[in-house]
């Protein structure tokens, strides 16, 4: 089979191509790997909702540690350390670090959220939306659920934090609970607002039917004499809601 000059200079114009290609990649990469840091841009994304933690605390402590980039080449930054150094920081719950081929290293991390606060006779901390503990900052005012008595950190970030994960996206109960006490994981009750109603559940054994039955009862069943009549809201007995009257 003959070779034609029209299929010799398209193969010799594809192996230029390739040529050049592989020569501009790796000029690219050496002319990043060279390049020094100018910059170290910090993005707290969700700065508009929450601001528990400040750009200037987070390059301090990247100081601090060794890592701050600025006046290193790009190739002696490593991204990742700097990533997990940050993330480390306990109002930090994700944080992504990576380098521009203009000299900038950029972190952009988004803070943690905090869904309650738990008070117990030794200790008080807040658990996060993951469900996971993180300290009390002064930084920290968002207003959350409290959640006082004998419990202990594993009671702390599954069942009450489920529940009070499930009561923040409920309206109605959002707006009304204001604390969960725990005597013993048999009697949990709730305080609500603004009156300091006590909902008795008992144990934590469906306290989202026992809940929901309340708030018809509420909506519906109270619409008489009232529901703020009751000091007490008893849900512990399968099929009763026993109301126990304020004192006069």
């Amino acid at each position: 089979m003959r070779i034609s000059t029209k299929q010799i200079a398209l193969g010799v114009l594809l192996l230029l191509l390739m040529g050049y290609l592989c020569g501009t990649i790796v000029w690219s990469a050496h002319r990043i790997n060279s390049t020094r840091c100018v910059q170290m841009e910090i993005v707290i994304i969700d700065s508009l909702e929450r601001s528990y933690v400040s750009c200037a605390e987070l390059e301090n402590l990247l100081v601090r540690q060794g890592l701050y980039p600025v006046g290193q080449t790009l190739h002696d930054v490593c991204t990742q350390e700097i990533e997990d150094a940050i993330t480390a920081h306990p109002m930090v719950r994700k944080a992504q670090c990576y380098t521009t081929p203009f000299g900038t290293v950029e972190v952009r991390l988004t803070q943690r959220v905090p869904i309650m606060r738990v008070v117990t006779e030794g200790e008080s901390y807040f658990v996060d939306a993951d469900r996971l503990q993180m300290p009390i900052r002064e930084s920290v005012t968002t207003p959350v659920l409290l959640a006082v008595g004998a419990i202990n950190p594993r009671m702390a970030c599954h069942e009450l934090a489920d529940m009070a994960l499930w009561i923040k996206h409920e309206a109605y109960w959002s707006e009304r609970i204001a604390s969960i006490h725990v005597t013993n994981p048999r009697y949990v009750y709730l305080v609500q607002k603004p009156d300091e109603t006590k909902i008795i559940l008992g144990d934590l054994t469906n306290y989202k039917g026992k809940l929901r039955k309340l708030h018809r009862l509420y909506t519906k069943g109270f619409e008489q004499i009232g529901w703020r009549t009751y000091k007490e809201i008893d849900l512990r007995y399968r099929g009763q809601v026993i109301g126990r009257k304020t004192e006069d």
